[in-house]
Order: structure tokens, then sequence, then C-alpha cells
């Protein structure tokens, strides 16, 4: 017997249509308007046997996916009130669904930055930005999603509300399941408001840019000097990531570099750069400067299929292993942050992540491409301990995301 429908309160519907995944349309889509009526939508769920997809504005859920089950799809852009935002102590919360850039909007206004880096900030969600723990190319700079939330509210798969951490900085009650949470995509809780700790607005930004060959890039001492300067980012730009034609002029890669922080500190970073690496082909500041970030964070999610890696290795040099591959320039490596996103046209995804995996890069994400667990090399006590989390926040596999790939 197929599960009822009937417990949902669809006075909430919206069309189901726009929500599908793989080959499947789920039965009902609902836009609740309040944490209550999230937890009420769980609660009805969790009681009938339906699955359910948690949905910001879908800029990183990987639509390639094959559910098991998809009942409900639960859009939670409604929630989208800054719940209370405290300026002098460079701390705010917020309900998940507002908009990243709308957020961002807002503390700009008073000198002040979001630490939260994401493709397509104008769909994206802050509670999709910290579902998938997602980050852009100074993530070394800003820390991840999970370093920079403080706290959180949230509904578990029964409908159960919880709240883990505080709204301040020195906060140690309780365990930091808020932290838990964010990398889990949807599989573990559906977050309803967080805490984030903000950040000062940089007096200065500028952005050099290099076309490099390969040989340039695999030259390690041409780059050893830039850890030691700090800066903001370091990408390396494929000349064809995404289809879009070539990065600069001719050349194979460019190299972006990325300086923030106050005027004079910037002036000598960017002195230090030009004697190592001679004149840049173009220098970006203020507006060009923030449509360049914004433009590098979204060519890393630019298309499927896409392999994300994670390395130790924070210079263009890391590279090195990969030149040789057919499909070297269809990647964008934010270097400094370790992070690598490849774009295959014609390679299998679980065979790419497995080549490279004795390259000093660890695959960590594949979306359009094999399947999720078959394609990074886990160990079995990883793969044990997700389970026995999934199984023991979720025994009715109502938030089907978590398991997706079992």
């Amino acid at each position: 017997m197929s599960a009822s429908l009937a417990g949902l309160d669809v006075s909430r519907a919206v069309d189901p249509s726009a929500y599908a995944i793989g080959d499947r349309t789920p039965r009902v889509a609902l836009r609740p308007a309040s944490g209550a009526e999230v937890a009420a939508t769980l609660d009805a769920a969790h009681r009938d046997g339906l699955a359910l997809v948690p949905w910001g504005g879908g800029s990183r859920l990987d639509r390639s996916l094959s559910l098991p089950r998809y009942d409900v799809a639960l859009d939670l852009t409604a929630l989208d009130r800054l719940v209370e935002y405290d300026p002098e102590d460079l701390t705010l919360t917020v309900e998940c669904g507002m908009r990243v850039t709308a957020l961002a909007e807002r503390v700009s206004a008073r000198g002040q930055e979001l630490p939260l880096e994401s493709a397509h900030p104008d769909r994206a969600t802050v509670g999709g930005v910290l579902a998938t723990n997602d980050s852009g190319p100074r993530r070394l700079r800003l820390g991840a999603p999970r370093d920079r939330i403080l706290g959180a509210r949230f509904a578990l798969a029964d409908g159960t509300v919880a709240r883990s951490g505080g709204k301040v900085v020195k906060n140690v009650a309780g365990l930091a399941v808020h932290r838990l949470l964010c990398g889990s995509r949807g599989g573990l809780a559906i977050l309803l408001e967080a805490s984030l700790k903000l950040l000062p607005a940089p007096e200065e930004r500028a952005a050099l840019i290099y076309p490099a060959t390969p040989e340039q890039i695999a030259e390690a001492g041409r780059w050893e000097f830039l850890p030691r300067l700090e800066p903001a980012f370091v990408t390396v730009l494929g000349a064809n990531p995404n289809g879009n034609g070539p990065a600069a002029g001719d050349s194979a890669f460019a190299v972006i570099i990325g300086l923030e922080d106050d005027a004079a500190w910037v002036a000598e970073q960017e002195r230090r750069i030009v004697g190592a690496l001679g004149a840049p082909v173009a220098g970006l500041r203020d507006a060009e400067y923030a449509q360049l970030l914004q433009s590098l964070a979204d060519a890393g999610h630019a298309g499927a299929p896409r392999v994300t890696f994670t390395s130790a290795h924070k210079t263009p040099a890391a590279l090195t292993p990969l030149l040789h591959h057919r499909e070297a320039t269809r990647l964008v490596f934010h270097a400094a942050a370790g992070r690598l996103h490849w774009f295959p046209v014609d390679a299998d995804a679980r065979d790419l992540a497995h080549e490279m995996f004795g390259t000093g890069f660890t695959p960590i994400e594949v979306a359009g491409g094999a399947r999720l667990e078959s394609a990074i090399p886990t160990e079995a006590g990883v793969l044990e301990l997700r389970r026995r989390l999934r199984e023991a926040l979720d025994p009715n596999r109502t938030l089907t995301l978590g398991f997706s790939t079992d």
C-alpha cells in the first residue's frame, strides 16, 4: 500500500514539477511559512511513511541523483527573516531560507562581510550553503561554513525541533551538532535558523591575473613564495573549464591571485608578487574584483559531470600530476584552499576519482556522474558510522537524501 498524503497541510502546496530529481517528481511540493510548519510537515511525513527532500534555491542539489523514494518536496525559501543582528558583536541569526545575496547586502551596508561563499548566491540559501558546507576561492581565509556557524535551530526527521550551540562566540554548551549538520546535505535534519560569526570588510581588495603554460604551472619554485604572503585566494582556471573560451589569451591556464587586507599590506603583497612573477595581464579592484570573485565561485560548479577533490598542496604546482591528462584544462583549482573542481567530458567519474586518489588529491564529491559512494574511496568504518548516524536520527528514512547512496 502506498503512503498516504492525508496528514500534510496542502494549503502550502506549490507546483511539484519544478522539484523533480532524476526520474522522480514528488507527489506534492509544500512551501511552509514558519519553522513550526516545517516541523509539522516532518511529523506528518514521518508518521505516514513519506520520503521528503528539503529544498533551498536548488543551486547545489544534484538533480541526477537516483532516489529510493520521493514523495514530498519541502521548499524552505519562505523562511527568510533576519532574526537578530548585532553589528557590534559581529554576529547574526537568520532563518535558513534567506538568499545569500540578500543577507550579504544587509551586512555590507554596515561595513561587514558575510563569510559564506556560494555559486549563484542570488538563488542559493543560507541553509543550502551550510547543508553542503559549500565554499569558494577564499575558503582558507574565511573558513568553511562549519567554521563560521555558532549555533543552529533545526528539525529532526520526526518533526522534533532542537537547538545546538548559541548566538555568541564564547559558547561551549552541549555537543556541536550544528557543525555535524554542515555537509550533511539535508540527510540528517533540516536547518531552520543559524547564528553566524561575521567579519569586518577589508580596507583594500585587488586581483592580479597571470597567463600560464603547463610548464609554468609545473614549476614549483615559481609559486613557493605565495603561501608566505597569505593571499586571500590563488585560483588556477583552465582555459576551457565550462566551454566559455580561453581564460587568459592563448595560454592553457590563468593564475589569479586575490589580495584582501589593509591598504598598506595589499600594496606590499602586490609589489612582491610583481617582483617575482612580473607584471600581470590585468589588475582588478572594487566592483570588478567582486565580479571576478563571484565568477570564480560560479565556475567551480559550472556543469556536470564534475568531480571535486581536496588536497593539502596549496600552490598551482600541485596540478603537475594532472597536466598529462587530455582533459587537464577543464578545471578550476582554488589552490590556497586546496579545492579542485574537474569537469571530465568522456571519463567515467568513478575511474577518474580513483585515478586521482594517488596523486595528492582526495575525491569528496561527484555530481552528474557515478554515484557518490561508489566513486569515492571510503573506509568501511566511516561508511558504517554514517549508516548508524542516519539510522539513529531517521529510522523511518523520511529524509531520503540521507539514503540516496545506500
